[in-house]
């Protein structure tokens, strides 16, 4: 990848996060580089995985008067709150190959070399334990070989969403513990160090770079884009036949 978009975007409603994430995936192929997007949350945002059913939520006391959206990608729900959250985006010939699939470690490993300049020691979770029971509702207190840990903690997890000729992946890294998810502690809770998003932004941005070796176009959303990300908050996101569809 010699060439790849930037975007560090101001927090915004859920509704409209996902919906950038989708519109930028579908012209994936038309831009023709892959888009690196750091974005966070105006308000405190529950996010269901595609598969989750939407009375599930109602299990999570914290959390239950927050936002809701439902993502186009997998896994666990996640508060969105006092946390980062990354999305890549790249056309590729093949959306199963290993390439793809290797993001999920490229971006992690990253993540953990970043934390060290700051004398956190984090690791990938490794391949967990068989467990028969239901996995718990919030994405965080599950366990895939992928996740970054920091002392026996979940920190960030990533899932991908893939079309034919493109692939999105989007994780989020918690910071700080929220209210409406205290069973969480976040990275300044579990080490003591108060990480701002702009200054992991600056060091993850800098070595994603070195390892992509890549250079940025710090350019925003095509006209393009920009209309087909309205159509899709409206059509989908922010329509309840898509938050309840389950």
């Amino acid at each position: 990848m010699n060439e790849m978009r930037l975007i560090v975007d101001p927090p915004a409603r859920g509704t409209w996060n996902m919906a950038v994430d989708e519109a930028i995936l579908r012209g994936a192929a038309d831009l023709g580089v892959p888009t690196l997007r750091f974005y966070g949350w105006s308000e405190p945002t529950l996010s269901l995985g595609y598969f989750q059913k939407y009375e599930d939520r109602r299990q999570h006391e914290a959390s239950k008067e927050c936002a809701c959206v439902r993502r186009a990608s997998g896994g666990g729900a996640i508060m969105h709150d006092r946390e980062l959250t990354y999305s890549f985006v790249a056309p590729v010939r093949d959306s199963r190959s290993e390439e793809t699939t290797r993001w999920f470690d490229l971006f992690h490993e990253t993540l953990i070399q970043v934390l060290a300049t700051w004398s956190i020691r984090a690791h990938l979770s490794g391949k967990p334990q068989a467990d028969s029971r239901q996995e718990p509702f919030l994405c965080f207190q599950r366990r895939h070989e992928v996740d970054v840990i920091v002392d026996g903690n979940k920190v960030c997890g990533s899932a991908q969403r893939r079309h034919q000729v493109a692939v999105l992946q989007h994780g989020s890294v918690i910071l700080q513990q929220s209210a409406c998810a205290p069973e969480l502690p976040g990275l300044e809770e579990i080490t003591g160090h108060e990480i701002s998003a702009g200054h992991l932004i600056d060091r993850w941005k800098d070595l994603l770079k070195s390892t992509f070796q890549s250079t940025y176009q710090e350019v925003p959303l095509t006209d393009k884009e920009l209309e087909s990300a309205q159509e899709i908050e409206s059509v989908k996101f922010a329509h309840s036949d898509w938050t309840h569809k389950r």
